[in-house]
């Protein structure tokens, strides 16, 4: 059971309820690296979340042309 102040239960709750068109992949696959490496000392997450970002998006254009 998610307690319900988990930090991606409220994320993903206020992508919907502000009307955000933000992928909940995208969302929770961002949220994991963080997770993941909250504790790392000398973390560098932006070039990961950077990439993630770039491949929704390339695959957001993609779908469009179909």
């Amino acid at each position: 059971m998610i307690h319900k102040s988990d930090p991606l239960t409220v994320l993903l709750k206020l992508n919907s309820e502000l009307g955000l068109e933000l992928d909940e992949t995208l969302i929770k696959d961002c949220y994991q690296i963080q997770k993941d490496h909250q504790y790392d000392k000398d973390r560098n997450t932006l070039p990961k979340v950077q990439a993630i970002v770039e491949e929704s998006l390339v695959e957001k254009q993609g779908n469009k042309l179909i």
